[in-house]
């Protein structure tokens, strides 16, 4: 596949978040195919405190065209446990909702959300699987890094994973699920100029912690003002008359 052209902003984006995720992270691996940059091959390392925490999953992400206005696709490659193999999954940062994603998300805002997301109840979700005992899932997670890719060149998951991680640790602060599906509810009036704007300035780091409180005292700053400026229209009209 010839490679795109890197003057549109959705290629320089996807190549600024490809620079990005090359960084070491012992829980995420993500990068491009050699021949789509478009598609991604995945790895995350299972939740914490779960019956996933010793697995190794491999999966693949597809970018729309118009990515980041759109959001991405997933689905696992391999036995979970938890997700179907070869499905495309329903989340809220995949294209089953394309209403609630946010183009300042990227590719590591959504797997820190899928990784998640993964310790959650099924639910009869798209993709998802229900039923399936803990010591099972466990099972199924010490096999998981032994699952190679061909199109990742047949390195295992556990290869792939430690081989950008050997020796480091990962600074990339944690955000977990529900702080995610909060930004949607607080960001979800932003204008298409805003979103605009945070693809040309390639925002895609996801919404931080201190984003979030910081948006929540402005609104309580404004809501301040109307205040004290309702009680001074108040003050000025019983002078007045």
């Amino acid at each position: 596949m010839p490679m795109p052209n890197k003057n549109t902003p959705t290629v320089r984006r996807i190549l600024k978040e490809a620079k990005e995720l090359s960084e070491p992270d012992r829980d995420i691996h993500a990068a491009p195919t050699e021949d789509n940059l478009f598609e991604w091959h995945f790895i995350i390392r299972g939740p914490p405190s779960s019956p996933y925490e010793d697995g190794y999953y491999h999966g693949r992400i597809n970018l729309p065209s118009n990515y980041p206005l759109a959001p991405p696709s997933f689905r696992f490659l391999q036995d979970s446990g938890r997700f179907d193999v070869n499905k495309e999954i329903c989340l809220s940062i995949s294209n089953f909702h394309v209403e609630e994603w946010l183009p300042a998300w990227g590719i590591r805002t959504a797997l820190v959300a899928l990784r998640s997301f993964m310790a959650t109840e099924a639910n009869g979700a798209v993709g998802s699987i229900d039923g399936v005992p803990d010591e099972t899932k466990r099972e199924i997670a010490r096999k998981s890094r032994e699952f190679k890719c061909s199109t990742c060149g047949g390195q295992r998951n556990y290869e792939l994973l430690c081989a950008t991680t050997e020796g480091s640790s990962t600074n990339e602060p944690q955000i977990e699920a529900s702080v995610v599906y909060k930004s949607v509810e607080q960001q979800s009036g932003n204008n298409s100029g805003k979103y605009s704007r945070s693809i040309e300035n390639g925002s895609d780091r996801g919404v931080s912690t201190q984003q979030i409180e910081q948006t929540s005292q402005g609104i309580c700053r404004n809501k301040l003002t109307v205040f004290v400026s309702v009680l001074v229209a108040i003050w000025a009209v019983r002078f007045l008359f």
